[in-house]
């Protein structure tokens, strides 16, 4: 069994990687029954006459490829640096669901589907001919916490934080959990949720819980999924009235909407106040950074997305560096604690929540100590990193605290304070 080892400072590394991100848009066009396509005219509200109650948002930075073989929903939000890829084959994004920060989505064959009410979590990445969320059973299904049956007749589908449809079919009612891949031809069947780190190739794998790469669906996913769909439908809302006050509201360093989560505002840097539109990342609500503005023009790359627009407040050591990619979130109602000199590798993602203990989530919240680590593509969530540690490539913390000094290899699923402790296995 891995357990995690003692390591010096010295070991912590971050490489710093920059990139410059392109946005394609071709002439407006509007397609019938409530949808639209997201052509330069109907940008960053889709379609832009729609009322601020059914219309979609497209953040600024986000990539759109061959808009007019783009098909989004009403109230369907894009989050920043989403890239939407349809140059050979069609995308269709339905009512209702949301593609979060850094999610790719490249389409080839007969297209990507993605149905209504479906969740593509920060950095989900689907490719190939896949359908999400379009097709399945409401129910019943059996709770194996609670041993009871429940149904749920409005549907949800959740990929988690960096997970990978490759040409595969993703019914309702399921979940493809964090650092997960779900492979070409496999259909995981409504009601079925793959584990974090699980490679399912194959159509057995993603219905026997006997191979330990799925389980059941559960009341509590049904309710984690609800809250998350109300959360991004008052996104497209609030960003679409921000954008119709003034553009500039919905670029660089700004305000968050205000909703009945967040109280919207301003980042704090260097001890001000700061909007500036004309930033290259987008930094977004009540975060408070120790750097100023001018450090951080130096230690930040490309593509980043710090967004206190959800939970708040978030407290930003020193950073040390941060690489192109990385995501900043939190639940509403949680906030994030980050200490001074930490590092961020590429495609890092830190998310806040609490702990879940006993079954409920009134654990210690997401907070980073000092002189931390972060590789390339790792996900930090409900976890506490002590001072001086390293996370590794590929590896997520889940719902633990992790003292100081410790690392963590890459591919590595390190969950509940160490009772569940994975290999990523793609």
């Amino acid at each position: 069994m891995f357990k995690p080892r003692l390591i010096s400072s010295a070991l912590i590394a971050i490489i710093l990687a920059f990139a410059i991100s392109t946005q394609i848009y071709i002439q407006p066009a509007v397609a019938a029954g409530g949808t639209c396509n997201p052509t330069v005219g109907n940008l960053p509200i889709c379609p832009s006459t729609a009322p601020s109650e059914s219309a979609s948002f497209v953040d600024p930075t986000a990539t759109i490829t061959n808009p007019t073989n783009i098909t989004l929903g009403e109230k369907v939000y894009v989050a920043p640096f989403a890239e939407l890829d349809a140059t050979n084959a069609p995308i269709s994004i339905a009512a209702d669901s949301n593609a979060q920060d850094q999610v790719k989505i490249t389409a080839s064959g007969t297209g990507v589907e993605i149905g209504e009410r479906v969740i593509l979590a920060h950095m989900a990445v689907v490719k190939g001919a896949a359908k999400i969320g379009t097709q399945g059973l409401t129910g019943p299904f059996t709770d194996t916490v609670t041993n009871t049956q429940f149904s749920n007749t409005v549907p949800e589908t959740f990929l988690a934080f960096n997970c990978e449809i490759d040409g595969a079919t993703v019914e309702r009612n399921t979940v493809v959990n964090f650092l997960a891949r779900v492979g070409p031809g496999v259909t995981l069947p409504a009601g079925k949720v793959v584990l974090p780190g699980k490679n399912v190739t194959n159509n057995f794998e993603a219905t026997s819980g006997s191979l330990g790469k799925v389980v059941n669906l559960t009341q509590a996913d049904v309710a984690l999924m609800e809250g998350i769909i109300e959360v991004n439908e008052t996104f497209a809302k609030g960003y679409t009235d921000l954008a119709r006050a003034d553009l500039t509201n919905v670029t660089g360093i700004n305000y968050a909407p205000v909703t009945f989560f967040n109280s919207g505002g301003l980042p704090q840097i260097g001890g001000s106040a700061t909007r500036d539109p004309n930033y290259r990342n987008r930094i977004i609500g009540n975060l408070t950074f120790q750097d100023s503005l001018a450090r951080l023009k130096n230690k930040l790359a490309n593509r980043i997305s710090l967004r206190a627009d959800e939970g708040e407040p978030f407290n930003v050591g020193s950073i040390a560096g941060m690489a192109n990619d990385v995501v900043f979130h939190a639940l509403e109602s949680t906030s994030l604690t980050l200490g001074n000199r930490v590092g961020y590798g590429p495609r890092a993602l830190v998310h806040g929540g609490r702990q879940v203990v006993n079954g409920v989530a009134n654990g210690p919240e997401t907070s980073i100590g000092n002189a931390v680590g972060l590789g390339p593509n790792s996900v930090i969530f409900r976890a506490s990193i002590g001072n001086r540690s390293a996370i590794g490539q590929r590896s997520a913390v889940f719902n633990s605290t992790v003292a100081p000094r410790t690392h963590i290899r890459s591919r590595t699923i390190y969950a509940d304070n160490g009772s569940l402790i994975l290999p990523v296995e793609w």
